[in-house]
């Protein structure tokens, strides 16, 4: 099956044509708020989208009006459905980081001014405070009641049809994690979400009959844009995760009959660690995929022996590029063990200097991304969305070196990257180092303060269940495998390095750590 373009498809249109293709296929499973799993064929989600946005509409929602979702993956089957019934309006959506301070949440409401806020009741009294002009729409409200979520199993199927959005109509709004200051909210209109479905789609090697699951949270890109679109523009069906133990994730893949599994590194760390001990080995799932943070070579190795006959995909991407971006095919391991791959098809990287020239193959440079999945820009926002979007090319802030197979091996986000007096120094470079020393389960390098040199480098690690590791032997280590300007000068033993919802470590805060100490 070859997957209709994306630039003459909408999302809800997505979803009709494969209807007529595949309609007793299995689209999407999920946890409903209600309890257990829903599982939907292409012809039940897609009716069950239809019925959504007539019960949307009747709420007042119409085309270009913002809907936020404040919804854990517990309610993931509400939390799509709302999604798709409000895109299948010309409506957008607008995930809500669930996690987020009163803070956070005031700043992301009052950009958004979203027409209706859907969420459950024991978030309602929290909400309305912070944002008193929105309609809260509540998934567990009495049914009849008027603020009520609109149900599709206890509505008739609608039985008139409503005109379509464009293809270039503003569909998501997704949230930066905001690590370094205020979240900024990407816009991805129908094209460019079916874009980065298609290259993903097609870099993760989906195919229809798949099964894709993934550790994805609602609020992320991830869910939407990767799990969503990569399943449906090929035809398979994603297996979307409520809270898990890795036992349970386990054994949802099992059950599922899972085929393809996606999550970030420490996920899969988990997975393999249990793995290790637990009997239950999913006999159809046959490749991993992973992205979001720099994949140790120890972990690769780890997922191939506990995982036997199961290969594996690494992609990069952000959510200003779709999030499409490259891939590490499993051709390429183990020989290329922790590189990041080439460009995705229809997708282009460059990699250029601080003044935007290119950089020869061994140079460190900025990776710049230019494709159909690139967003549109910031919401309400054009000095950011003029920052970041430059003559075609989304500046990415990752850097990236090119090997002289042209294989891209990823090197430091560019704010990471620190500055010894004067020597740049590869955090990514030093963690992996830290990561081959027995008894060190998880490692990040941060900087910080120097009074003479500016930045030095500070080691946080987590240790293995029983190890002891001694600082001045992981010192000695280190020594024998860096530079002498790259060895951590400060070593901290944490239980648990603090990481944000998609499992990216929170590296600001690491370094406010220190200085409070």
């Amino acid at each position: 099956m070859r997957p209709p373009p994306a630039s003459a498809m909408t999302v809800a249109a997505l979803l009709r044509r494969r209807v007529e293709e595949m309609p007793t296929a299995l689209a999407f499973s999920a946890p409903s708020w209600r309890g257990g799993r829903d599982r939907l064929t292409y012809r039940q989600l897609a009716l069950r989208m239809d019925t959504v946005a007539a019960g949307l509409s009747g709420l007042d929602l119409g085309r270009g009006d913002r809907v936020a979702v404040f919804l854990d993956n517990d309610a993931g089957r509400e939390a799509v459905l709302t999604a798709l019934g409000a895109m299948a309006l010309g409506a957008v959506v607008a995930p809500l980081n669930t996690r987020a301070s009163d803070r956070e949440l005031t700043h992301a409401l009052a950009l958004v001014e979203p027409a209706l806020i859907v969420t459950r009741a024991d978030h309602r009294a929290r909400l309305a405070g912070l944002a008193p002009c929105g309609c809260l729409v509540i998934l567990d409200a009495d049914a009849g009641s008027p603020d009520a979520w609109p149900e599709p199993d206890r509505l008739p199927p609608p039985t008139g049809g409503s005109e379509l959005p464009d293809p270039d109509d503003l569909a998501c709004l997704l949230f930066t994690s905001g690590t370094t200051g205020a979240s900024k909210a990407v816009m991805h209109s129908h094209r460019t979400m079916l874009a980065a479905g298609r290259a993903v789609s097609a870099s993760v090697g989906l195919e229809p009959g798949d099964l894709y699951q993934g550790a994805f949270p609602f609020f992320t890109s991830s869910c939407l844009n990767i799990g969503c679109m990569s399943a449906w523009v090929a035809g398979a069906g994603f297996v979307m995760e409520g809270p898990l133990d890795n036992a349970d994730r386990l054994r949802l893949i099992a059950t599922e009959g899972t085929t393809v599994y996606h999550g970030v590194p420490t996920v899969l760390q988990f997975l393999a660690d249990r793995a290790a001990t637990d009997p239950c080995h999913p006999s159809a799932l046959r490749r991993f995929g992973y992205g979001g943070a720099a994949m140790p070579v120890t972990l690769i190795e780890q997922i191939a022996e506990c995982f036997p006959g199961t290969d594996q995909v690494h992609i990069w991407g952000m959510t200003e590029t779709g999030p499409a971006g490259t891939v590490l095919t499993p051709d390429h391991l183990p020989g290329k063990a922790g590189a990041i791959g080439v460009a995705m098809p229809d997708c282009q990287i460059r990699l250029v200097d601080d003044v935007g020239m290119d950089v020869p193959d061994s140079i460190p440079g900025e990776m710049l991304f230019a494709g159909p999945s690139a967003a549109l820009g910031y919401f309400r926002n054009p000095e950011e969305t003029a920052k970041t979007l430059v003559d075609g090319w989304v500046r990415t802030g990752d850097i990236a070196i090119r090997d002289a197979d042209g294989i891209l091996h990823f090197h430091d986000r560019k704010k990471d990257v620190i500055n010894r007096g004067g020597l740049k120094i590869s955090s990514v470079a030093v963690e992996q180092v830290l990561l081959q020393f027995d008894g060190i389960a998880e490692a990040a390098v941060a900087p910080v303060p120097h009074a003479k040199l500016g930045e030095d480098v500070a080691a946080f690690i987590v240790e293995k269940a029983g190890a002891d590791v001694d600082p001045d032997v992981l010192t000695a280590f280190c020594a024998a495998h860096l530079a002498d300007y790259e060895v951590p000068r400060r070593i901290v033993k944490l239980d648990a390095l603090p990481r944000n919802p998609m499992g990216k470590v929170q590296k600001h805060m690491l370094s406010a750590a220190t200085q409070r100490a």
